[in-house]
């Protein structure tokens, strides 16, 4: 009988005091759990412990679908040692646990705490997702004052709070998209197709909710009880029907945008729908986030594993939980690669409607790397842009809404095949203006200034390396191309004349001075967050009690939960986090934390010091500000 090897996590003893993974401490959302792997008789593992009465063993599990590393428990160890990683790696990707914490210096190779002996453990660079970097070096440290662990009760709540969010979001599809547009579905099969598959996620999404529901009156030893057979459960039957949805996904959104294009009928319903309060973002990007729906559950279980593993629990709850991951993983791996593409499709349709460049975006060859706002010399003085930049080539764009509604026109592209890129004000036009950057080809020369210009100089050249290696000429995009100073404003409307109420990323880089590229897109659905929050201003005398949902980069107030519409939304792009200094006299209240964004600033408390990490957590990788995170609070989460 051939013998079947077990995954490794299998042989962990929970009733010891075990070294438990360190997935929950990653501050992505995207964030994947401990994947099982199969021991290999080719590559020998190199043990890690802490003591010598602990004969627990470390060992590298490769984690599913965000390229995160995570470390299990599997056997046998030896003496105390300090356990040394080197990974090239992200500066943002900052890994934290309960017990261990991560300290990344550069040139230094000593660590904060008590010195141990150095074990170098060099982990291989095969199969994760992690791009070429600076090589830095990472240190575990056991650490004595390490923060509150995490409570079952507390992931759970979360875990209950999303999938609130989700069933509403599927009802806001279903029932109040669906009977605005109902009259259109008959003569379009794909979108027959499509309601057709979300209506019968539904009931299945049910159980699990009234589960969670039922836990939160219940004690914390009876909570797994309640919620792991009913979650493997959904899981088993809903993986299937989102793997189908998934594979039609991208024919279901070019159908909606067909529709959008050739009737002016629907595009009207779906503009008043999308500019209502009720439907707080776009339609497209709703059912993005509704296909990402078992993606985010991974997160949470994650630490609910890692909790049952700490803990000891039961050994059929944490199977439950472990046969959910292990699915939900597989479908991500499969999913991967399309849910993707679809992120930047989506953003692709969204700035064509920006720029009016309806239908040219759109070409299988070509992506959008970067967009934002920029300060571009011209004849008189520089002057306000908004810059596009394409796999091929660079879109300029001035504000103001045209009489076809976009709010940019482009006026101007240059291809990206042949052109040198020049760090700096070469010719010395731009009146002392830092964050220069200079591009020359054949024909002209391009200076203009950038707030984040190390961004733009890194897509830029990565851009123009790859054009340079194309075979193949994309189409020009703009017909027509108009010199700066060669403009007619009588055929433009300011934006005052025709308000936007919900704006895009692109129109918002244009009112904070900022850009928005595509590893941010991919953050557009993945990194939610929702939960009570006390909200208080600069000039306030005490707190509100708000609901809060954040996605797509933006916080959206509510009453409760129960409530349609909030009351206000809140743009995270280029805002900062941090926590509140002597000056904001915000002294005696633990958990509390700010945003500021100029001479605006908010200040957030949580209930727990676990929703205050996962808040800022979330927060800081929505932000997409150049200095985001204080030194303070960077010292105060340890990342």
């Amino acid at each position: 009988m051939k013998h079947i090897q077990e995954p490794l996590y299998q042989s962990v003893n929970k009733k010891r005091d075990v070294i438990v993974g360190i997935n929950s401490t990653f501050s992505s959302e995207t964030i994947c759990t401990s994947e099982p792997i199969l021991k290999s008789a080719k590559k020998q593992r190199k043990r890690m412990s802490r003591s010598t009465n602990d004969t627990t063993e470390l060992t590298r599990f490769d984690s599913s679908d965000s390229g995160g590393v995570s470390i299990g428990d599997p056997t046998v160890g030896s003496s105390d040692s300090l356990k040394l990683m080197k990974r090239d790696h992200f500066s943002e990707y900052q890994l934290r646990n309960n017990t261990y914490s991560l300290m990344k210096t550069s040139n230094s190779t000593t660590s904060v705490g008590t010195p141990l002996k150095d074990v170098e453990m060099a982990l291989d660079n095969d199969n994760d997702n992690y791009p070429p970097s600076c090589s830095s070096e990472y240190y575990i440290t056991r650490k004595d004052f390490g923060k509150p662990e995490p409570q079952l009760s507390n992931v759970m709540k979360e875990f209950y709070w999303k999938e609130l969010v989700y069933s509403k979001d599927m009802k806001l599809i279903n029932e109040s998209f669906f009977n605005k547009i109902k009259e259109h579905v008959p003569d379009c099969r794909f979108l027959k197709e499509l309601f057709g598959s979300l209506k019968e996620l539904t009931p299945i999404h049910e159980p699990l909710l009234e589960a969670l529901k039922e836990s939160m009156n219940e004690a914390d030893d009876a909570k797994a009880a309640t919620v792991a057979p009913v979650l493997l459960a959904t899981v088993h039957n809903l993986t299937q029907l989102y793997q189908s949805l998934v594979q039609n996904f991208p024919i279901y959104i070019s159908a909606l945008d067909q529709l959008y294009r050739s009737r002016i009928s629907f595009r009207t319903i779906m503009s008043k729908f999308e500019s209502s309060k009720e439907c707080y973002i776009q339609v497209n990007w709703l059912l993005l986030k509704i296909l990402n729906r078992l993606i985010n559950w991974q997160p949470v279980l994650a630490r609910i594993i890692e909790i049952q593993l700490s803990e000891g629990g039961n050994e059929t709850e944490l199977t439950a939980f472990r046969v959910a991951m292990d699915k939900i993983i597989e479908f991500a791996k499969k999913t991967r690669a399309t849910r993707t593409s679809l992120e930047e499709y989506i953003h692709v349709l969204q700035v064509e409607r920006d720029t009016g460049l309806v239908g040219v975006l759109t070409h299988p060859n070509r992506k959008i790397l970067r967009v934002g706002f920029v300060l571009r010399s011209a004849r008189r003085a520089p002057c306000s842009r908004i810059m596009v930049l394409c796999s091929d080539r660079i879109l300029f764009g001035h504000r103001g809404v045209n009489l076809d509604g976009n709010f940019f026109t482009v006026h101007a592209e240059f291809k990206l095949k042949g052109m040198m890129i020049d760090e700096g004000d070469t010719y010395k036009v731009m009146d002392g203006e830092n964050d220069v950057i200079t591009l020359h080809n054949a024909d002209i020369s391009i200076v203009f200034a950038a707030p984040d210009r190390a961004s733009w100089i890194e897509d830029i050249t990565e851009a123009i390396k790859n054009a340079a290696r194309a075979k193949i000429d994309l189409p020009s995009l703009v017909m027509e191309k108009k010199e700066e100073n060669d403009i007619d404003m009588n055929k433009v409307l300011l934006p005052d004349e025709s308000p936007v109420s919900k704006m895009s990323p692109l129109q918002i880089c244009w009112y904070r001075k900022c850009s928005f590229g595509r590893k941010d897109v991919n953050k557009m659905i993945t990194n939610t967050m929702c939960g009570y929050l006390k909200r208080k201003l600069r000039n306030s005398a005490g707190w509100q009690d708000l609901w809060v949902v954040m996605c797509c980069h933006t916080l959206y107030f509510y009453r409760s939960h129960n409530d349609k519409e909030p009351l206000a939304h809140l743009s995270l792009m280029d805002y900062g986090v941090g926590l509140p200094n002597v000056a904001d006299n915000i002294n005696d209240h633990e958990n509390c934390f700010k945003l500021f964004y100029g001479s605006h600033t908010y200040f957030f408390r949580t209930e727990s010091y676990y929703f205050f990490e996962r808040w800022v957590d979330s927060m800081f990788q929505a932000a997409i500000s150049r200095d985001s995170l204080d030194v303070v609070t960077a010292l105060a989460l340890r990342i």
